[in-house]
């Protein structure tokens, strides 16, 4: 299924990239991979979501529990890890979604052609704000409405923004999961800096 999923969203793309969303149909997809209709649908919601690589049902709940069970909701304090996990929740994510290095430039082209649509891929972002939230409060042992787990959250988002942003940029050849890591260590540098004796005040 997966394998099918990827191809779809591939030509998606592709076609996406050449003739813009109104340009192709979903039976034009359905014939170059070689399912039905209604298969189409199993997979993805719309043709947007088969360009984004959105599933139509949201399938990560063995990523979830990995990220849950790396807390301990009894110790004292937030997790140390918790800020790193995230973005490898986010990484995952990012992978799932088939946009890798190779297939950049169709991802590139589509997005020219149709800005629209990474503005919903942002917008999904905030879409699953609420339940990154729900999981590292269940991780973290934290009341509904702890701000520690928004920011925690929101902070990610913000970064894996701009981490796509620099990743769909032409001249960018990093991995995702790179640029992102610099970018949280540029954060952390920022909100917790280490005591330098050297460094301007």
């Amino acid at each position: 299924m997966a394998a099918t999923a990827a191809q779809v969203t591939s030509i998606a793309r592709r076609l996406t990239a050449e003739r813009g969303l109104s340009g192709f149909t979903v039976e034009e997809v359905c014939e170059q991979v070689g399912i039905s209709r209604r298969s189409f649908f199993n997979y993805f919601a719309s043709k947007d979501d088969a360009v984004l690589g959105v599933p139509a049902r949201k399938d990560d709940d063995e990523l979830t529990a990995w990220f849950v069970a790396r807390g301990n909701p009894e110790a004292p304090g937030l997790s140390p890890t918790l800020l790193d996990d995230l973005a490898e929740l986010a990484v995952q994510r990012w992978d799932a979604s088939g946009i890798t290095a190779e297939g950049v430039a169709d991802v590139r082209a589509a997005f020219e052609r149709e800005p629209k649509l990474l503005t919903r891929g942002f917008e999904r972002l905030l879409r699953d704000e609420q339940s990154d939230v729900e999981l590292v409060e269940q991780r973290e042992g934290l009341a509904p409405g702890d701000l520690r787990a928004a920011a925690a959250v929101q902070l990610i988002q913000v970064l894996v923004r701009a981490t796509a942003r620099e990743f769909l940029d032409p001249t960018s050849t990093d991995p995702f999961a790179e640029i992102l890591g610099r970018r949280l260590t540029a954060a952390r540098e920022l909100l917790a800096p280490e005591h330098d004796p050297e460094r301007k005040p």
